[in-house]
């Protein structure tokens, strides 16, 4: 006689069908969710696996929901997280698929039996704890039933045969700008989980533009992880979100609620994260504290270097494997190298368990870091400079943290570590920063610190304090570190100071003392027998000439420099070797060779991320086209630069530059206002104008003079006089009001609709923007613009195209739900209409699709002002900056066509009315579009030929065949070969 149970085993969870779904709306896997649930249909065992808080359990319930509503097989669910006695695994499963007690069968033959001839998915959540045993069940299982499935849950996998693991990671986060917008943040999951959870203790939360900076930061703080989240959104029932943003440091303690229907393991961050660490043998543990000294991630020589002890690489790979298969751990192949992290709230528990290892494990993190940075420092000399950049950049959160260390514990150290980053500061660009970290070690200095590892600081420092134009601490540095190399008997610390007291008198216009600087430079090179000291002094020879107009020297210097570096293999010096030259040469006149030469440097720069050598080179390419009137061009270019060296801290570049765009205005007082500004920021750094630029200064002087009364011109310059330097940037790279470009949408009014659909995505509502919160999620604002795309649609057409994998219920109740939130935002402006079977809008305020003002301009093939005007709008791809269904792809390749067709028919029209200066910046944002095509580079080529640029125009063509030889493996068509023939010919 058998009897059905009707009880769960103790200290057991069972889950029937029908019970224990989630309340709260499933946010930001639909990608997952439909290609796990392809998998179990496929793979008969599949685990879930990833840290406590990422979501797993949810995960499989939203698995188990679609399988069910695709008419799929029978689930049974079984939580595991509450048994505490394996033993009663069996029983457990037994209980969950309704299996009957037979005296003398044990539950897993009983199971079994049960199960053998039914199509059924076994879904066993929470599995960590009870691994082994689960392991043994499931393969016991699967080999008795083979039309049954299993699904797991774990924060490791289970190791068994024909296991398919599926690694789940935190949702997505936002990118990282400056300052973004809440429409930068619309296609992150992780916001809109946040913002769903914030609405449950806020119903009128939403992202604006005003805490966007916020709500992202908090989700990348805490990678995104669904817990973390949700629990950081509880908060704001008692904290406003910059007060949770500023605690984050402390994110564990932080991140607590005190919902009563919550599992005690997941009502604090601390508890599911003590959940895992209790698993952990006394050796992981030891590891995982420790590794909590690591910021950013971390290869396995670090790790090894911090386990201390006896500990080897292969013994630490051992432990380190096991962390990463418990999801405690992450890892990554960076190229060639293993890359592993903690995320960040796991990183600040794991630090919490330190305790008294903190002293040990913090010296032997900085010691690893200071090895790391010295040999970084010997290979950023050589031709290694590329990979040693990048792999110093890669453990710049790990260098910043022993620097902060050594600081509180072994200022000795932190002064060393900073002087040997002293070049990679400088090279990267992190002038400021590195002026930072610097002071502070040499602050904190005694009379016990080596006087060769102060000379090394105060050198790195004065140059950096150089390169922002601070001239009289940077000398107060230099000097200082001169007399203490000459001290210790370093020639070679020697010349590196005295090269930087030389930059400085060149700048204040003291040449005759900065040749002599660099006369004792190349001279202690000479005698060291150092070929890139040597090389470095004569380049240095090459730019003060050049700055003194002394332009055949500095050639004759610049070319010799040039040769050697590149001799040398050194690619950094070659850069700006390349950029003195091409100076040179355009001030003798002949600016095809220094484009050339500029292209040459730019092409190194940009590979090795030399931002001020890529600046300088700018600078000299817009000086170039604006000789040649191609002003638009050469305000880009010049504006470039201007970015950089405002960013970088060189006000001595800035000012140059500011002087430069001043000529280039097309309002007279707004060319006066720059060259006041740039001539105030002289006067406040007291340098000069340099011989070189004292020509082309005087004549845009003279042209404003000419074209402002006096008080007009008065007028103008006592505003920039007042000016601080950003405020004379942000004028820089402003257009002024009488040739501002026609805005890329139509002006916003209150009382009309504006939806921008090329380049970056925007809907505006009766002059509000509709944001993330509005729309709720992403498929109604998808919606908005399928209808506009494709008015008539029908409903199967829409499910198709915005659903494809939905049926039945599921689409319909998809498609009325994006239906009701889609009206909801547009509110009365405009209205759904549905009429004969199919679906569109009715404005009710007028409204402009940017892709209809688009079209119509674009139609308009013999109208340079239309055409304009559709370059114009076409600001990019069609939706490009959010995620859609396939169906928008035809749609973008057909504008993508059109916008093509309106660059070559208006450059071709420029050209016969022999604008040419404009057609070529029709033809070069056409090559942009297309590289591969043909025409553009032809127009190109014709018309720099027309402006007398004949090299130019052959150039381009040689960098077409390139393209295509690299890309396609074919050779230019005939029609281009006889271009090239014929401008050879006419040469």
């Amino acid at each position: 006689m058998s009897v059905e149970s009707t009880a769960a085993p103790p200290c057991a969870a069972v889950v029937p069908r029908g019970a224990g779904s989630p309340l709260t709306r499933f946010v930001g896997r639909e990608a997952e969710t439909a290609a796990l649930a392809a998998a179990v249909r496929t793979t008969r065992l599949v685990s879930v696996v990833g840290p406590g808080g990422s979501g797993k359990t949810r995960l499989a319930h939203a698995v188990r929901d679609r399988l069910e509503a695709e008419g799929g097989p029978v689930t049974w669910w079984v939580s595991l997280a509450q048994l505490d006695r394996p033993a009663l695994l069996w029983s457990t499963v037994a209980d969950a698929v309704r299996v009957a007690e037979v005296p003398g069968r044990s539950p897993a033959e009983a199971v079994a039996r049960r199960l053998r001839e039914r199509d059924g998915l076994l879904v066993l959540d929470n599995c960590e704890h009870l691994v082994a045993g689960c392991a043994e069940l499931a393969g016991e299982l699967l080999a008795a039933c083979p039309r049954l499935r299993i699904l797991t849950t774990s924060r490791e996998p289970l190791a068994a045969a024909g296991e398919s693991t599926w690694w789940l990671e935190g949702l997505p986060v936002p990118a990282e700008p400056a300052a973004p917008r809440a429409a930068d943040l619309t296609v992150s999951p992780a916001v809109e989980l946040f913002t769903d959870r914030a609405r449950l203790v806020r119903p009128d939360f939403a992202v604006t533009d005003a805490n966007a900076a916020d709500v992202a930061r908090l989700c990348r703080r805490l990678d995104g992880m669904p817990l973390a989240l949700e629990l950081a959104a509880a908060r704001l029932r008692v904290l406003p979100l910059p007060r949770i943003v500023g605690w984050l440091d402390d994110a564990v303690s932080l991140l607590v609620t005190t919902g009563r229907d919550v599992p005690p393991r997941q009502a604090t961050l601390r508890a599911t994260l003590d959940w895992s660490h209790d698993l952990l043998p006394a050796a992981e543990r030891d590891l995982f504290a420790r590794l909590s000294v690591f910021r950013g991630g971390f290869g396995l020589a670090a790790a090894a270097a911090v386990a201390g002890d006896d500990a080897g690489a292969l013994d630490t790979l051992q432990l380190l494997t096991r962390l990463v298969e418990k999801s405690l751990v992450q890892a990554r192949t960076d190229g060639s190298e293993e890359r592993y992290r903690f995320l960040e709230v796991v990183r600040q528990y794991a630090a919490d368990r330190l305790g008294e290892q903190a002293g040990i494990t913090g010296t032997r993190h900085a010691h690893f870091m200071l090895e790391l940075a010295e040999r970084g420092e010997r290979g950023l000399a050589g031709a290694g400079l590329t990979g040693w950049l990048d792999r110093l950049h890669r453990d710049r959160d790990n260098l910043r943290a022993a620097l902060a260390w050594s600081r509180g514990h072994d200022p000795g150290l932190g002064v060393r570590l900073a002087g040997a980053l002293g070049r990679y500061w400088r090279l990267s660009g992190q002038y400021a920063e590195g002026r930072q970290w610097l002071a502070a070690a040499v602050s904190g200095l005694d009379g016990s610190t080596a006087p060769a590892a102060r000379a090394k600081a105060l050198t790195a420092l004065g140059t950096l304090e150089f390169l922002q134009c601070e001239y009289a601490p940077a000398t107060a540095r230099l000097d200082e570190a001169r007399r203490l190399h000459t001290a210790t008997g370093d020639d070679r610390g020697v010349a590196d100071a005295v090269q930087s007291l030389a930059s400085i008198a060149r700048e204040q216009g003291r040449y005759a003392d900065a040749r002599r600087h660099h006369a004792e430079v190349l001279a202690i090179a000479r005698r060291r027998g150092d070929p890139a000291g040597t090389a470095r002094a004569i380049k240095s020879m090459g730019f003060t000439a050049g700055l003194e107009g002394d332009h055949d020297a500095a050639v004759e210097w610049s070319a010799d420099a040039v040769r050697r570096f590149r001799e040398l293999g050194d690619d950094e010096g070659l850069a700006g070797a390349l950029i003195d030259l091409a100076a040179a040469t355009r001030h003798r006149g002949d600016p095809g060779t220094a484009w050339s030469l500029l292209d040459r440097s730019l092409a190194i720069g940009d590979r090795l991320g030399l931002r001020e050598a890529t600046a300088w080179a700018r600078d000299q390419q817009g000086m170039i086209a604006a000789a040649r009137g191609e002003r638009t061009e050469a305000v880009r270019l010049l504006r470039d630069s201007l970015r950089v060296h405002h960013e970088l801290g060189d006000r001595w570049r800035t000012a140059s530059v500011l002087d430069a765009l001043a000529g280039l205005r097309t309002d007279p007082p707004g060319g006066a206002r720059l060259l006041a500004a740039a001539d105030s920021l002289r006067e406040t750094l007291g340098t000069p104008l340099p011989p070189c630029e004292r020509a082309g200064h005087e004549r845009r002087w003279q042209a404003v003079r000419a074209q402002l009364a006096p008080a007009e011109l008065e007028r103008a310059c006592s505003q920039a006089r007042a000016w601080t330097v950003d405020e004379a940037v942000a004028e820089a790279l402003t257009d002024p009001p009488a040739v501002v470009a026609a805005p890329v949408a139509v002006a916003v009014s209150a009382a009309e609709v504006v939806v921008q659909a090329l380049g970056r995505t925007r809907v505006v509502v009766a002059g509000r923007t509709v944001g993330a919160a509005d729309w709720t999620y992403a498929k109604p604002r998808e919606l908005l613009y399928h209808l506009l795309t494709r008015p008539g649609s029908t409903k199967a057409e829409i499910g198709l195209a915005l659903w494809p994998d939905a049926a039945g219920t599921e689409l319909r109740n998809s498609f009325h739900t994006g239906l009701k939130l889609l009206r909801r935002a547009l509110g009365d402006a405009v209205r759904v209409r549905y009429a004969g079977g199919t679906y569109r809008l009715e404005p009710v305020l007028p409204l402009h699709f940017d892709v209809d003002d688009f079209g119509t301009a674009a139609r308009k093939s013999e109208d340079i002002g239309a055409l304009t005007a559709a370059a114009r709008l076409y600001a990019g791809d069609f939706l490009s900056d959010v995620p859609t269904g396939a169906w928008a792809e035809p749609h973008r390749e057909q504008l993508r066509r059109e916008y093509e067709y309106v660059l070559r028919t208006l450059g071709g029209l420029l050209a016969k009315q022999h604008r040419f200066g404009e057609a070529i910046e029709v033809f070069t944002r056409l090559a942009a579009h297309d590289p591969l095509l043909e025409a553009a580079h032809r127009g190109l080529m014709r018309c720099h030929a027309a402006l007398g640029d004949r090299g130019r125009a052959v150039r381009q063509y040689e960098q077409l065949a390139g393209l295509l030889r690299d890309q396609l493996g074919v050779p230019p068509s005939p029609e281009t070969v006889q271009l090239r023939a014929r401008l050879l010919r006419d040469r």
